[in-house]
């Protein structure tokens, strides 16, 4: 599902009127009847209070009240801005609406006109505002939000808006329900604004599909109910080869759990196999910690570090496995690098790389990978990647990932909030939410397990990081509900993973 900028937003609304002589007040009236429609629906409400400030957001909701009205309902509109100052199609619906026999009040009787309502429509303003919500507008965004009524926002919760790097936010109303009118806006499913957001519901009323789908539009979510068709199938006839053979080239005696807890994930993602890579020294430790991975031993100059000694065993072994999980805790000596960049070159599977695999990037000339590798960097190693600073990247998380990806040829996922997958195409899936929980050691190589597992049972390598990031999510949030947010381990997040993909197919 396509997401879209203000200014995107803004050339959809040209396009439509300007190449398919859709008038811009029949599209106000269909978003109108859809909010009508979704009130009803889903508050079945006896009293609905529409509060409209100014712009088409007003008339959207001056429309939805005309149809509130006319389904018997009863409706009043509270007025933050004189409605005679309204213009164009706007000020027409206002005077239908006042026509038809709604009560439209001014803002001094807000209090006593929501006093029995069950229902706040908030149009109060939409994607046009500049800087945050200030006085009369700030005032009631903050007092409606701390009613016990539930509150559907008409395609933003009004103070919600795209801001700058270390920019704040400012009052926004809390909605429990947003209409995004055509497509979601970036500013309500990335952080701030996606904390007001409430459930995010999607009208697209009549603009064109071809334009609404159109992949000039570079940024995208993927529903849930998508999210469902991307899972590898499980037939009952199933071996465990079926599912597919997953190999770990990670870890190291001090990171050893680096290279278990993405062995773990990848089992619990539905991997058939998972082979672990590792010298004959390190082996009695992942043994012990899991046994229903299969070791193969690799010679080493140094018993407790694989290195380019270690990879024409690898290389080998791979010829039968479906995907590589490469990098994490590996080390970054230059043997490390070197068998890395061998890897690279010279086994032509799907792989993840991850950390210190990342850091051996560098060794690599020209920076060219094949696109069935996915890069999983963090801020600090995408800054490494790219020579520029943290500060660089996570003041512009899109633009970064999708630098990498077009310089690289690879899929990149950005973790931390609102994780960024940039396709090598230049198109951007945005995982929106954050967990705390995640924050700690070892919940990025469950992550890359998690990716190498869906590689393995052939899954597309850019929807396989779409969806372990969400997985991963929301696998975190469980078990933060279940132990709080501070001591979440990232095995229980692994562990995890089978019953949320449980609950997805129902």
């Amino acid at each position: 599902m396509k997401v879209l900028t203000n200014e995107q937003m803004r050339a959809l609304d040209v396009k439509t009127q300007s190449d398919y002589g859709i008038s811009e007040r029949s599209l106000m009236e269909e978003a109108g009847k859809a909010i009508a429609r979704v009130a009803l629906e889903r508050f079945n409400p006896k009293l609905t209070v529409v509060l409209c400030g100014k712009g088409n957001n007003a008339g959207d909701g001056y429309v939805a009240a005309r149809y509130l009205h006319h389904a018997g309902t009863d409706v009043k509109v509270v007025a933050v801005s004189d409605p005679n100052q309204l213009k164009g199609i706007a000020k027409e619906v206002y005077l239908e609406a006042a026509e038809s026999g709604i009560e439209v009040v001014g803002l001094d009787q807000l209090q006593p006109t929501i006093e029995y309502a069950d229902l706040i429509i908030d149009a109060l303003c939409g994607i046009g505002i500049r800087g945050p919500l200030t006085g009369e507008f700030a005032e009631v965004a903050r007092r409606i939000s701390d009613l016990p009524l539930p509150i559907l926002s008409v395609d933003v919760p009004s103070g919600v808006r795209e801001i700058a790097a270390g920019e704040e936010l400012g009052p926004a109303v809390q909605a429990d329900v947003t209409i995004a009118i055509g497509a979601p806006k970036l500013c309500s499913v990335t952080l701030p604004g996606s904390l007001y957001t409430g459930e995010l519901l999607v009208e697209r009323i009549n603009f064109p599909s071809e334009l609404l789908d159109s992949d000039e539009w570079e940024y995208n979510v993927a529903p849930p109910a998508e999210l469902r068709t991307w899972l590898p199938n499980r037939p009952l006839t199933a071996n465990k080869g079926t599912f597919g053979k997953v190999g770990i080239v990670a870890g190291s005696a001090p990171y050893a759990g680096a290279a278990i807890l993405a062995g773990r994930a990848a089992l619990r993602a539905g991997a058939g196999l998972v082979y672990l890579f590792t010298t004959e020294h390190l082996n009695t430790i992942f043994k012990i910690a899991i046994p229903e991975a299969v070791s193969v031993i690799v010679p080493s100059r140094d018993p407790y570090w694989l290195d380019e000694s270690s990879f024409e065993v690898i290389r080998q072994r791979a010829l039968d496995l479906d995907a590589l999980a490469v990098g994490m805790g590996l080390g970054t000596a230059v043997s490390q690098r070197e068998l890395v960049c061998a890897l690279l070159r010279e086994i032509n599977i799907p792989m993840v790389v991850d950390a210190d695999g990342l850091t051996a990037l560098g060794a690599l000339t020209p920076l060219k990978l094949r696109p069935d590798i996915v890069l999983t960097p963090h801020p600090g190693e995408m800054a490494r990647l790219l020579r520029c600073s943290v500060s660089k990247v996570q003041s512009d998380r899109i633009a970064v990932s999708q630098s990498l990806a077009r310089q690289t040829g690879a899929h990149v996922l950005l973790k931390g909030a609102d994780t960024v997958i940039a396709r090598n195409d230049g198109q951007v899936w945005i995982n929106s939410g954050a967990c705390p929980s995640l924050a700690k050691g070892g919940s990025g190589d469950v992550l890359s397990g998690m990716i190498a597992a869906l590689l393995a049972q052939g899954v597309e390598p850019w929807k396989a990081a779409i969806l372990a990031a969400r997985l991963h999510l929301e696998a975190g949030r469980a078990c933060a509900q279940l132990r709080g947010e501070f001591g979440v381990f990232a095995t229980e997040v692994a562990d995890e993973i089978p019953r949320i993909i449980q609950q997805w197919l129902g």
